[in-house]
């Protein structure tokens, strides 16, 4: 197998479109519907990470 594996022509921009798409459609959402309705537990979040396993 001597040839490279490319990508289709446009993959990457559909992928990224889709992700610039999905974050714009959440924060539209969130300004919408309200911060505290669609992230309800992130006030009563601490600022330090927790890592339980």
């Amino acid at each position: 197998m001597t040839q490279m594996f490319t990508i289709p022509a446009n993959t990457l921009l559909f992928f990224g479109l889709g992700i610039v798409v999905a974050t714009i459609g959440f924060v539209i959402y969130g300004c919408v519907k309200g911060w505290e309705n669609v992230m309800k537990d992130y006030k009563d979040s601490k600022d330090e990470v927790i890592i339980e396993s």
